[in-house]
């Protein structure tokens, strides 16, 4: 029951992580008539695809774990190859995925490793994040666990939809710089 319970809050973070975006777009744009229109549109496209969107809860306690421990790996490394040996942060994530995406050759008897290469390119995704959004390492951190908890609340959902890996991170991402948002202002 808890499980359904967690996956039902994943969904609603990532669909206030699809509304906010849109509503940012939104607001930026609010002059021209079209992207309004455009905007809506979308929003009432997601919330048909996620009312149809089904749930289905299955036990991986400690696939879990391992999955929000690769999504942190894959942003702390591009992050690192982003800021530290100031390559793009495109270049950084492209070559964490392609790296990593050898990996299940290696262990081909393993049903697990062939889903790791996943959630290290989605943490890759946080760890591309700008450095004026992320100044350190414990910002990184803190959004890459919001992602891999993300990413686990939607494993058995949106499978052959495109930009999932994307749109957690930005969830993460955004999350992230709301709990320091909040924090730094009560210090």
């Amino acid at each position: 029951m808890l499980k359904k319970h967690v996956k039902q809050l994943s969904f609603s973070l990532i669909l206030l992580s699809h509304l906010g975006f849109l509503a940012a777009i939104l607001y930026e744009k609010q002059q021209n008539i079209y992207v309004s229109v455009f905007v809506v549109l979308v929003i009432v496209l997601l919330l048909i695809r996620y009312k149809k969107t089904s749930l289905k809860a299955k036990n991986h306690d400690l696939e879990h774990v391992l999955t929000v421990a690769f999504v942190f790996f894959g942003a702390i490394i591009t992050y690192v190859l982003s800021v530290s040996f100031k390559l793009s942060s495109v270049l950084a994530a492209s070559l964490v995925g392609l790296v990593v995406s050898f990996v299940p050759t290696f262990f081909k008897k393993n049903n697990f490793i062939k889903g790791m290469p996943t959630a290290v390119y989605c943490g890759a995704f946080v760890g591309m994040t700008n450095v004026n959004i992320a100044p350190d390492y414990i910002f990184i951190a803190l959004a890459s666990v919001i992602t891999g908890f993300l990413l686990v609340g939607t494993k058995d959902a949106f499978h052959g939809f495109g930009g999932k890996l994307g749109t957690l991170a930005f969830g993460g991402v955004t999350l992230a710089f709301f709990i320091t948002f909040i924090i730094s202002r009560w210090l």
